[in-house]
């Protein structure tokens, strides 16, 4: 009885380190849990160093007034761009950029008109009301007056048709209709089936015909004009910039210059001749030879033009993946950290919350990255933080990486972006631990479930789906630099804090930005975007039948 009295105390301490042991295991945090399950490295010793005082330290130099409001193509904005750098050489990741830097140069142009209009007779007609043109493929003419248009049906010269036939165009102007003629039975009188030719893809060959017959101008009947006049404004809608066009050897003064017009202006350009114009079109529809009609006219083109350019960069971070298999697919964390620079020598737009808290939020989460490689726990696909000029004039840094891309489109498997996270909007005053939430299930409703559980387990803000609804009268979904990814059909997800009274106001400054909100929020980035770095298989890319989703 003794014996075995003490073989059972020599078994307690035995007992109670298993009992010990079995006690930590069933310990472990659902959220170690849950990374466990998917063969996840645990994030938070990572996501722990994103702090206030780390976001503070980097917004306070991005929103000072040595950065004059980091405009486009002025100095502030080389300034940030530097300053970026110095942080990601510093983390010593690799240049992978433009002459093995950390910058993608960007191009940008402003086509700008000092004066623009048509004047028939004494009518006046008004740009983007009654007209419209693409200044990249248009040549500076301040002033042309002409006194004869020739109307030549569709401005085709083909092997089987012909609008012009003898007619002498040299010093004229020309008018015609935009496509290609149809047949009363819909079939194409140049292909002989339902089938359009090339014609019809490209109304600058038209252009170029005219030109070569000496046409002095051309205006291009459109019969879709008011569609066609929306997406003319929304391609020249944002200040006047754009990436610079390519447009392969072809420059502005290889067209004569042209000018879209309403089937209205169409009739006051040809006058008392516009029933025989329409008569000859009718003819042609029939089977009969189109005869091209010429008009006596006083004409007035003002076409004052005034081409800009300037120089910005997107700057890039680049973590390598450890993971041989998937190491080549590419996750991307964006910011856009260009502002609206100075008004003048005393205003400046320091652009704090917009958007110097996601510069900063980017930086951040590419050291937590960065510190985890050199810890060897991964991350297994390559993470690339991207911080892009150009987005207050229109999302040009994103849509010129995406024209561009450094990396391959086909293997960018998400765009995290980050636009405005350190302010509190007056619908929240009460509550500054939230995030509006935009876009991760309008592509893959995976994206969305990973952002939801990542929130659940670390972050636990509130997320506020209004803005995500696809009837937002904002359209915030369409105006940051996640647009440009999502439009390549990449999913694609947008952090944003609303908007309040300082924005895009001198007043937005530093002083004003809630760090500690800003902190959670950075986290939540980081921990969404880790979960798709390290897991094995990629999100699942399909469109869910409710993508409206509320509070």
């Amino acid at each position: 009885m003794k014996l075995r009295f003490a073989f059972l105390l020599f078994l307690l301490p035995v007992f109670a380190l298993t009992a010990q042991r079995d006690s930590t295991k069933t310990k472990r945090s659902p959220q170690e849990k849950y990374m466990s399950s998917l063969g996840i490295p645990d994030p938070t010793p990572f996501a722990a160093g994103i702090t206030a005082g780390e976001l503070k330290s980097l917004l306070d130099v991005l929103a000072s007034r040595e950065m004059e409001g980091r405009e486009t193509g002025e100095p502030g904005q080389r300034k940030a761009a530097d300053f970026i750098a110095a942080q990601f050489k510093a983390l010593g990741l690799p240049t992978v950029a433009d002459r093995n830097s950390y910058f993608q140069k960007i191009s940008l142009q402003s086509d700008n008109w000092k004066d623009i209009g048509l004047k028939v007779g004494e009518q006046e007609f008004k740009n983007r009301t009654d007209f419209y043109v693409f200044p990249t493929f248009n040549q500076d003419n301040p002033k042309l007056e002409l006194k004869e248009v020739v109307f030549v049906g569709y401005g085709i010269e083909d092997t089987k048709y012909n609008d012009y036939g003898s007619a002498d165009v040299k010093g004229k102007a020309v008018i015609f209709y935009d496509g290609e003629p149809m047949d009363n039975n819909g079939k194409s009188l140049i292909t002989g089936s339902e089938f359009r030719s090339s014609w019809s893809l490209d109304w600058k060959r038209k252009v170029e015909l005219a030109k070569k017959k000496g046409a002095l101008m051309v205006f291009i009947v459109d019969s879709n004009f008011d569609e066609s006049l929306k997406k003319n404004r929304q391609l020249i809608s944002t200040r006047g910039w754009k990436a610079a066009t390519t447009m392969g050897d072809k420059q502005p003064d290889d067209f004569v210059n042209n000018m879209f017009v309403s089937p209205a202006v169409a009739a006051a350009i040809l006058g008392k001749k516009a029933d025989k114009a329409e008569d000859a079109i009718s003819a042609l529809r029939s089977g009969k030879e189109f005869k091209p009609v010429k008009v006596k006219a006083k004409l007035e083109v003002r076409l004052d033009k005034e081409t800009k350019y300037l120089e910005g960069a997107n700057v890039i971070g680049f973590i390598e993946g450890s993971d041989p298999r998937i190491k080549d697919e590419y996750v991307f964390i964006t910011a856009h950290y260009d502002h609206l620079g100075m008004s003048d020598s005393t205003v400046i737009y320091y652009g704090a919350d917009d958007n110097a808290s996601g510069t900063s939020g980017v930086i951040e989460i590419a050291r937590a990255f960065a510190e985890a490689k050199k810890s060897g726990v991964g991350p297994k696909r390559s993470v690339v933080c991207m911080l892009v000029s150009g987005e207050e004039k229109g999302l040009l840094g994103s849509r010129y990486y995406v024209d561009f891309p450094l990396f391959p489109l086909k293997k960018t498997i998400v765009d995290v972006n980050i636009d405005m996270i350190g302010r509190v909007d007056d619908a929240h005053a009460g509550n500054p631990d939230y995030i509006y939430v935009i876009g991760a299930d309008r592509i893959s409703p995976t994206l969305h479930e990973i952002n939801e559980t990542a929130n659940k387990y670390y972050t636990k803000l509130t997320l506020d789906y209004k803005y995500n609804a696809t009837d937002d009268p904002n359209h915030y979904y369409e105006r940051s630099d996640h647009y440009n990814f999502a439009e390549q059909g990449i999913p694609a997800i947008f952090y944003f804090n609303g908007t309040h009274a300082d924005y895009h106001k001198p007043t937005d400054t530093a002083d004003k930005i809630n760090f500690d909100a800003m902190a959670k929020r950075t986290q939540l980035a980081f921990y969404t975007a880790w979960d798709i770095a390290n897991r094995s298989s990629r999100l699942t890319v399909s469109i869910p039948s409710d993508k409206s989703k509320k509070d």
